[in-house]
């Protein structure tokens, strides 16, 4: 494990409720793997289950703390990431609450400030969510 729960705040702007990576497994120069425990208190689950709208968000923090981790490498400053666009969204089915779920990144193309990736989350082998993302990154002022 390259970081736990406490040290993701030092590389993404969210702090908790809204805090969607409990861990970051693997980093690469591009890609990144992490994983979330769903706790009952999180505030998209509904009725026991993680709602689609958190297994968007995990992936754009995945793809957060990918680039947070890399800058802290290198000792540069870490931008803020919007989501830009989601394009060929699919959910296979919804992860239950009290569940891990590991999500990868891969990014597929960088133009200026917009980077491309390519997400996906898992449980236990199984692809519950895929989508491409837009991200726009912007240096804090």
């Amino acid at each position: 494990m390259l970081a736990n729960q406490d040290d993701i705040l030092r590389f993404i702007p969210q702090r908790n409720p809204m805090v969607m990576v409990h861990a970051l497994l693997e980093a690469s120069d591009d890609h990144a793997v992490t994983q979330l425990t769903i706790n009952p208190d999180n505030v998209f689950v509904a009725a026991e289950y993680f709602a689609e709208p958190g297994l968007v968000e995990n992936i754009a923090q995945t793809a957060a703390v990918h680039v947070g981790y890399r800058c802290s490498l290198i000792d540069t400053p870490i931008p803020i990431g919007y989501i830009a666009a989601v394009k060929n969204l699919r959910i296979e089915k919804l992860p239950g609450q009290n569940s891990v779920i590991t999500t990868s990144v891969k990014v597929i193309n960088q133009v200026l400030d917009i980077t491309m990736i390519q997400g996906k989350i898992e449980q236990n082998g199984k692809l519950l969510c895929s989508c491409e993302m837009r991200i726009f990154a912007k240096l804090q002022s």
